[in-house]
């Protein structure tokens, strides 16, 4: 091969020149770099399918393209690469490595050692040669497969210099050995395969600048100018390749032409699909690439089977933070197959064929918000909560069917069932999603005409929340059976906090979720519209009791205290119980009430009857209000949270926690290492002897709340006596049905004051008096207790 341009091997080279010089002129080794990664894997995957292929394979060999540079004669010739030597740097630590994983070190010496020196060094630092020199000599006697890690290794022997850690070409080459070594570790014989010019695996065409008349200068300056390929020029090269071989034999039509799918791909995104994204660009750079890249990760994790057994691993790695968008992420499972490619040619197909705009095909944004999903998958794919993504399968999955053929209505009943079935059902893992996605797989052959398939009684839907999929399949066989229920069912749907969730006013107006088409068609004028009429009147009052957040606001916690006023309508959250959150997806919200309804929940019953009592044409904070008034409360706690507004307005995180001796814990947080306080005694201090204190009934005694942040300690009144340099203290806490008090005498108090407590019945013990009193007897004692202790001021 005497040609310059012709193409060479690696062996090939050293053989005709004899030493690979890296000029001075050139920068340290970086492909072994941590930044290098993607470049990194990219480079060694190429090289070990390559090697890996049978040698009369047509796809070899693998070209690596030019290798510029010059030979000098000085002396001994040896060649200079200008442009190359990342490439032939990383072939050189490939061929030590094989050499010893194959156990040729005899062909390596031969091939790459010259007087006990590397025939491939650097003039850029004296001490990367010196590494290169050392470790061709290095024979390690350990198997390949028992070494953990090359560098550590290497780093280990004698004859590495600790200096060296500062050599950034060394701890390149470091790096990239153990990368070598995760990638070939369980290979044989690729060692005679590098270096075969018969039938090469691996080659670079050769390039003598001289040749050329181009003087070193002046191709450094060339060199200079150029930018390394991006992340999707890099996934765009090589998916091209990947697209040849997913569609041998299938075509596409562009511009009544047919074409491969390769070459289709390739055309759309050098055309329409990059004047699509154009305006998704970033703003710094101009390009659209971190975009684009982002939008294919967020169809791929779309795309995924969820009867594969590797779906929650391939979901898990596609929506981790730490994970970047590149080809080699892409390619590691095989993620880049024909379902992803299929949805990709879809979606930007669909979504560009607008001119100059992002084509819409849904008549709103009522159950998805199409150009929204598109560019949050555009920013930041990871972003995309579970529910967004069973909703963008859902989409790109009706495309797919219909996309010859887009009906925007039937598109917008698809789209409504899978909104109100994935916003209505809990997701916190990817197995939750890989059963959702499961059931949309199985409902898409039936998207034109879902709602009559759901209407069916025999028809399984699993995979979504049991009591929504319930609704779905009454509200649609209502509808069906008369059209008047369409209307009101979706002003209920729309309401923006129950969102798709309404079996709740079904129920409560009497009608079962399993009622079937049959009953439903059997139903007269006078029944239907005593259904309709009660429907609508539930909605009303729900949607004054819920506003878009949650639970509206009233003062005083209206709302709460007159449910509390009818019954126990707490749900249970762990240790505790709630008041009830906003949040949708908390296990003690108030949508998890509206769907405890369709079960028939004892705490359900208590809003029917609170919604039973209120009459919208009046104030209904007023009627709140004589609710709360004229209850009849058996309960000691609920009485208590009914008559003292202020004890659930503590409670910051909405929980209750019932506790020993009759005690119920207010907690400001969810767990009694955060601030709480207990609520008889807390009532007791803002009902009785916070008023005392400020109207000056109390002129000895200070009252002050006492609120813990341990279980260890109880919360209580504490009620402080200064005077002369003595203090002393009451405390007040919850004890079964009544109340503790305790006091302890200071140092220097009159004994006296011992002897009122005795005369109180006051339990002595170790200087330590108590006493358990009822709610009265408490106010009594506190108020002779104060007054005593004037006297003995006054004495």
């Amino acid at each position: 091969m005497s040609k310059d341009g012709a193409q060479l091997t690696f062996s090939e080279l050293i053989q005709r020149h004899g030493r690979v010089e890296v000029p001075l002129i050139q920068r340290d080794y970086a492909q072994g770099r941590a930044d290098q990664e993607e470049v990194r894997e990219e480079f060694l995957r190429a090289l070990h399918e390559a090697l890996c292929r049978q040698p009369d394979d047509p796809r070899l060999p693998l070209n690596l393209d030019f290798v510029y540079g010059s030979v000098s004669k000085e002396g001994t010739s040896y060649f200079n690469p200008l442009d190359g030597q990342q490439r032939l740097t990383t072939l050189f630590l490939l061929h030590w490595y094989l050499a010893w994983l194959d156990g040729c070190r005899d062909e390596f010496r031969n091939l790459c050692v010259e007087d006990s020196r590397s025939r491939f060094g650097y003039q850029v630092r004296p001490s990367s040669s010196e590494f290169f020199d050392a470790l061709v000599r290095f024979s390690p006697s350990e198997p390949t497969n028992s070494v953990p890690s090359i560098s550590a290794l290497i780093q280990n022997q004698p004859w590495y210099f600790r200096n060296w850690r500062l050599d950034p070409t060394i701890q390149s080459s470091l790096m990239m050995l153990d990368a070598i070594h995760e990638w070939f570790v369980s290979s044989q014989g690729l060692y005679s395969r590098l270096t075969d010019s018969e039938r090469p695996a691996i080659t670079f065409q050769l390039l003598d600048l001289r040749n050329f008349s181009l003087s070193d200068d002046l191709y450094i300056k060339m060199n200079a100018r150029g930018k390394p390929l991006t992340a999707f020029e890099t996934f765009k090269a090589r998916y091209e390749q990947l697209l040849r071989e997913l569609y041998p034999q299938e075509t596409r039509n562009l511009n009544g032409q047919p074409i491969s799918v390769a070459e289709f791909f390739s055309r759309r995104m050098d055309t329409r699909w990059s004047d699509f994204l154009w305006p998704y660009r970033d703003p710094e750079s101009h390009l659209f690439d971190n975009a684009m890249m982002n939008l294919f990760r967020s169809i791929l994790v779309t795309t995924r089977d969820p009867e594969s057994e590797e779906f929650v691993d391939d979901v898990t790695k596609l929506r981790s933070r730490s994970s970047k968008s590149t080809y080699a992420f892409f390619a590691q499972k095989d993620w880049l197959d024909r379902a992803f490619s299929q949805r990709l040619i879809t979606l930007f197909e669909t979504w560009s064929c607008s001119t100059g705009s992002f084509n819409r095909c849904l008549p709103d944004d009522r159950y998805f918000d199409e150009q929204s999903i598109f560019e949050k998958a555009c920013q930041n794919p990871v972003d995309l909560g579970y529910e967004e993504l069973i909703q963008f399968a859902a989409y790109g999955q009706f495309l797919e069917y219909h996309v010859d053929d887009i009906d925007g209505e039937v598109f917008q009943g698809w789209m409504r069932i899978v909104f109100n079935l994935t916003v209505n059902t809990e997701y916190n893992r990817p197995a939750d999603m890989q059963r959702s996605l499961e059931s949309i797989h199985g409902l898409a052959p039936h998207m034109a005409t879902i709602l009559e398939y759901l209407a069916s009684e025999d028809v399984p839907v699993s995979g979504f929340s049991r009591e929504q999929v319930a609704e779905e399949r009454i509200k649609v066989r209502l509808v069906l059976a008369q059209g008047s229920w369409r209307p009101l069912i979706e002003a209920a749907e729309n309401h923006p906090y129950f969102r798709g969730q309404v079996g709740f006013l079904l129920t409560y107006s009497g009608i079962d979720l399993d009622t079937s088409m049959e009953d439903i068609n059997s139903w007269d004028s006078d029944t239907l519209a005593r259904f309709q009429t009660s429907f609508s009147d539930y909605l009303d009052k729900a949607s004054q009791m819920f506003d878009r957040a949650g639970l509206s606001s009233l003062e005083n916690s209206l709302w709460e205290r007159s449910l509390l006023a009818i019954g126990d309508y707490l749900l249970p959250a762990r240790r505790n119980y709630s008041f009830l959150v906003n949040l949708r997806s908390d296990q003690a919200s108030w949508k998890r009430l509206l769907r405890g309804v369709v079960l028939k929940s004892p705490q359900s019953l208590v809003l029917q009857s609170l919604w039973q009592q209120l009459d919208l044409t009046k104030d209904v904070a007023s009627q709140l209000d004589q609710i709360i008034e004229g209850s009849n409360v058996s309960d000691s706690w609920r009485l208590a949270l009914i008559s003292e507004p202020k004890a659930i307005e503590y409670c910051r995180g909405r929980m209750i926690r019932f506790g020993e001796y009759g005690k119920v814990y207010l907690l400001k947080r969810t767990q009694m290492n955060g601030s709480h306080a207990e609520l008889f005694s807390y009532c007791f201090f803002k009902q009785v002897l916070e008023p005392a204190s400020e109207a000056g009934q109390l002129s000895q005694l200070s009252p002050t709340y006492w609120e813990t942040m341990t279980s260890d300690d109880e919360p209580g009144v504490c009620l402080t006596y200064e005077a002369g340099g003595v203090v002393m203290t009451v405390f007040l806490e919850r004890f079964y049905h009544g109340y503790l008090l305790s006091a302890e005498a200071g140092d220097g108090l009159s004994g006296e004051f011992e002897t009122v407590l005795i005369d109180h019945e006051f339990s002595e013990s170790n200087g330590l008096y108590t006493k358990d009193c009822s709610f009265d007897e408490a106010r009594a004692l506190i108020w002779s207790l104060d007054e005593n202790l004037a006297s003995l001021s006054r004495e």
